[in-house]
C-alpha cells in the first residue's frame, strides 16, 4: 500500500515539474513577435544592398525631416517615387533570377563531369542572389506598409485625388468650349432664337403666331 501511495507521489510531481506546452509555446510566440518588431523599427542593415542603400538615403531624409517637423508632401512624393522603382527592379530581378535557374537546372541535368562544378557554383550564386532580393523585398513591403499609415501620405493622397477631380471638371468645360467655338455664327444664333422660343411658349404648345 505504501509503494502504490509513493508512486502516485512521484506521478503528482512528474505532472508539477512538466511545463504547460500551450504556455510554452505563446511565450516563445511572443519573444519572436517581439524580435520581428525590433527588426522592423530599422529594417535596414550594415550589409544592405545596393538597392537598400538608395532607399535608406531618402528614408532618412524623411525621418529627419518629420523629427525637426519639416516634412514636407514633396519629399513623400519622391520617396513614394523611389518606392516604386525599387518594386520594378525587383520585379525584374526576380524574373531573371527565376530564368537563370531554369536554364542552370536544364543544363546541370544534361551536363557532364567536367562542367558539373561549374554549374553548382552558378547554382550558388543564384541562390544567393535570391536571398538578397528576398531581403530587399522585406524591406520594401515593410516601408511601403509604413506609409501607407503615415498621415502625410494619406494627405498627399487626399490632395492628389482632389487635382484629378480638378483636372476632370477641367476637361468637361474645355470640351464644352471647343464644342461652342466649333459653331458658326447662325447656328448659334438660331439655337438662341429656339432657346428663347421654348422659354417663352413651353415645350408643349404650338408655335407663338405674331
Amino acid at each position: 500500500m505504501e509503494a502504490v501511495k509513493e508512486k502516485r507521489k512521484k506521478k503528482k510531481r512528474a505532472k508539477k515539474k512538466r511545463p504547460d506546452s500551450n504556455g510554452e509555446k505563446e511565450a516563445r510566440e511572443e519573444v519572436a513577435r517581439e524580435k520581428q518588431e525590433l527588426v522592423c523599427v530599422y529594417p535596414f542593415t550594415t550589409s544592405s544592398s545596393a538597392t537598400q542603400r538608395r532607399i535608406k538615403q531618402q528614408y532618412d531624409e524623411l525621418v529627419s525631416c518629420h523629427a525637426s517637423n519639416g516634412l514636407k508632401l514633396a519629399q513623400v512624393e519622391r520617396f513614394v517615387n523611389c518606392l516604386i522603382e525599387t518594386r520594378n527592379e525587383l520585379e525584374h530581378k526576380s524574373e531573371t533570377i527565376q530564368r537563370k535557374f531554369t536554364i542552370t537546372k536544364a543544363l546541370i541535368f544534361r551536363a557532364d563531369r567536367s562542367s558539373l562544378d561549374r554549374l553548382r557554383q552558378q547554382m550558388y550564386k543564384l541562390e544567393l542572389e535570391q536571398k538578397r532580393l528576398e531581403e530587399d523585398a522585406f524591406v520594401y513591403n515593410w516601408l511601403q506598409q509604413q506609409l501607407k499609415l503615415s498621415p502625410a501620405y494619406k494627405k498627399m493622397i487626399e490632395i492628389g485625388a482632389s487635382l484629378e477631380r480638378k483636372s476632370k471638371s477641367r476637361e468637361i468645360k474645355n470640351t464644352d468650349v471647343e464644342e461652342f467655338t466649333e459653331i458658326s455664327f447662325e447656328e448659334l444664333l438660331a439655337r438662341e432664337k429656339k432657346d428663347v422660343f421654348w422659354q417663352r411658349c413651353g415645350k408643349s404648345k404650338p408655335p407663338c403666331s405674331g
